[in-house]
């Protein structure tokens, strides 16, 4: 597979324009300011169909510049309606209706010549694709999670974004992701080197109150991208990280099958702990999925949802992908009591906390998770040892 351009414009600093901070300043942590991106313009600049989307992070203050540069000068409204912005839920985006291979942004932002990149919605036409954003996620997990949904639901496409992973480089995991596919289907990796965004809740509190989740756009930003770059065509996506293993509680259906069956075209799901016991003990620097069968205690405390949906017919334009939401659905607000997802707390790389230390139940009273051991035989997933 090809290696994907994005055609990225940070903001000039001679402009002396910045993105204002999404969360109020008695609200912001002393490591707000690192990790919040200030100079993002556009993630990228492509196709989709008759339409240009200049996407980025929530244009927020840099909006109304944006409307008084070339080439949406008179743009929006009446009378030639070429051009919307989406702004909503940690969005930003401006579709404009045009046919050009290059476009110049030209105004109070400054000077920036653009090539519009290509419209890859013909790779995943007619595909069941899992997609997701990751950092540093060890190669042999993304391996198994390939392996995992193209064998128990059927996936038939893999939409890999990489958060500036350190630990190996694109080549390495483009070649994981074909290894992993057989030659049977696609898998793309994209690089996606922006900065994540500081943390909301507990993660982001300031004297015991919890912060918005409304500065980190990175992750949302990936997912819009692969709706409208990539998937628009797709016949349905799931949404999962490398540590997330969907299963049909009731039996054996794809969770693909089902939502592409289903009255919306979307399900959304919760999840469940797996907890890092195994037997016989597993070890970080080795570990792989399969080793990990045990549920957590309690084991009725779920997991923020995910969703499986069917692009065109579950999303309209406003809607918003999100991690853990379709923004603006009316089917957002249900979730299944069929599927769910196994979070697997020993694939992880502890970037926000220590999963293995989190856990101190006495193994003898964690349950056995039936349904996830027999998925790992099924799909001929390997243990470490």
């Amino acid at each position: 597979m090809r290696e994907i351009a994005l055609s990225s414009v940070t903001l000039d600093p001679a402009s002396g324009l910045l993105r204002e901070a999404a969360r109020a300043a008695h609200m912001q942590l002393p490591d707000y300011a690192d990790k919040y991106d200030w100079d993002t313009l556009f993630y990228d600049v492509y196709r989709a169909g008759p339409h240009i989307v200049f996407q980025g992070p929530p244009f927020l203050n840099l909006l109304e510049p944006l409307k008084a540069s070339a080439p949406f000068t008179g743009a929006f409204g009446f009378p030639r309606f070429a051009a919307r912005h989406f702004g909503q839920k940690k969005r930003g985006e401006i579709w404009l209706r045009s046919d050009a291979q290059t476009v110049e942004i030209d105004g109070p932002l400054g000077r920036y010549a653009i090539a519009v990149q290509p419209d890859l919605a013909h790779l995943f036409a007619g595909r069941r694709v899992i997609t997701t954003l990751s950092k540093d996620n060890d190669l042999r997990w993304i391996a198994d999670w390939v392996r995992f949904y193209a064998r128990i639901h059927g996936a038939d496409g893999v939409l890999f974004y990489d958060n500036g992973s350190s630990a190996y480089g694109m080549a390495d995991l483009q070649a994981t992701l074909d290894e992993a596919a057989g030659g049977a289907f696609p898998a793309v990796a994209v690089s996606w080197p922006f900065r994540y965004g500081p943390q909301g809740g507990m993660a982001g509190a300031v004297n015991g109150v919890e912060a918005d989740w409304d500065s980190d756009f990175c992750q949302t930003g990936s997912l819009q991208h692969a709706r409208h770059r990539f998937l628009r065509r797709a016949l349905s996506v799931l949404n999962v990280d490398v540590d997330e293993l969907v299963l049909d509680d009731e039996g054996c259906t794809s969770i693909f099958a089902a939502t592409e069956a289903s009255h919306r075209g979307f399900i959304k799901f919760p999840g469940r702990w797996i907890n890092t016991h195994a037997a016989p003990p597993a070890q970080r620097a080795t570990c792989r999925h399969a080793d990990f069968v045990f549920r957590d205690l309690p084991d009725e405390a779920v997991c923020p949802p995910k969703y499986c949906l069917v692009p065109g017919r579950a999303d309209r334009l406003a809607y918003s992908w999100s991690v853990h939401n379709l923004f603006g659905a009316a089917a957002n607000r249900h979730i299944s009591t069929r599927f769910s997802y196994r979070h697997m707390r020993g694939i992880t790389n502890s970037w926000k906390e220590d999963r293995w230390a989190a856990t101190g139940a006495d193994p003898a009273t964690l349950p056995r998770d039936a349904a996830l051991e027999a998925a790992f035989a099924v799909a001929g997933l390997p243990r470490s040892h």
